[in-house]
């Protein structure tokens, strides 16, 4: 009996610690965006700052800097229709099969896939195309 309970107190014990440690250290990207929508007083540049800017700044603390990732994307796709269409693929489908810029797929975790709608992500991906010094 006494062993019996040992074995369930410990168990009990070891879920409780892998459970709250999992809430704890792994950040829930989905729950963070699972809302994100551009609204209609929202700018598409405060859109990405808030969506695409919260991991991809140039500090690098969570993913890559976006500059980096729009200079390797802007090398490989001269033209804005092809930019925004290679980004929207990887955003609609992060993974390494369509991953361009290879030292972020190697240097940080792999992007979560984010519920934005595809008319969204176009209007990004054009920001970034568009835009400096993200």
């Amino acid at each position: 009996m006494k062993k019996s309970c040992l074995i369930i107190s410990l168990i009990m014990l070891i879920t409780t610690f892998l459970f709250s440690t999992k809430l704890t250290t792994q950040p829930d990207f989905y729950t963070k965006h699972q809302s994100a929508m551009i609204k209609s007083d929202q700018s598409t540049a405060e859109f990405y700052k808030k969506q695409c800017g919260f991991c991809h700044a140039p500090e690098e603390l969570i993913g890559p800097d976006m500059n980096k990732i729009k200079a390797v994307y802007k090398k490989k796709y001269t033209s804005k229709e092809a930019f925004v269409k290679a980004i929207v693929k990887f955003v609609q489908n992060p993974n390494k099969k369509f991953a361009i810029y290879k030292d972020g797929i190697e240097n940080f975790m792999e992007m979560p896939k984010m519920p934005f709608k595809l008319e969204q992500v176009k209007a990004v991906a054009a920001y970034i195309y568009d835009n400096n010094n993200l």
